[in-house]
């Protein structure tokens, strides 16, 4: 049976969740509105549109993916903020479910022994396979 302090201690740790989370979403927001505003998204968007129109996203998404490797909260904000279509969004998504924070990860499993060079890139090559798969066989624009 839920009881009174169970839902003040979920109450309690969901906050604590949410304020962990801040602390990487807020920072990402405000880059991308300073971006934004200075006029280097657009720089940004068109040095990458060729190289992410493979995948069939815009060259904003490139944004997308520098920000989830800080975390994957982070690029879900970036991606958040972004006008993408339902497709753009699905293919964006499950690229960076697979390619975010690329860099720690390598370290890590460096450290414990493994090949995070071949992980790393096994990863990259994984993630531009499956989003250029799903910008293939996901009808729409």
């Amino acid at each position: 049976m839920i009881t009174w302090q169970t839902v003040v201690r979920g109450g309690n740790k969901a906050i604590k969740i949410v304020l962990s989370l801040l602390k990487f979403i807020i920072p990402s927001i405000f880059l991308m509105k300073v971006l934004e505003h200075s006029g280097l998204l657009v720089i940004i968007a068109n040095f990458f549109a060729p190289i992410m129109s493979y995948i069939g996203l815009p060259g904003e998404g490139a944004l997308v993916f520098l920000f989830g490797q800080v975390t994957i909260y982070s690029g879900i904000a970036v991606l958040a903020m972004l006008d993408f279509t339902a497709k753009q969004i699905t293919i964006m998504s499950t690229v960076l479910c697979i390619f975010h924070v690329v860099v720690l990860e390598t370290a890590v499993i460096t450290k414990s022994g493994a090949n995070g060079l071949l992980n790393a890139g096994t990863r990259f090559v994984a993630a531009l396979l499956t989003g250029f798969i799903l910008n293939l066989i996901i009808p729409g624009v």
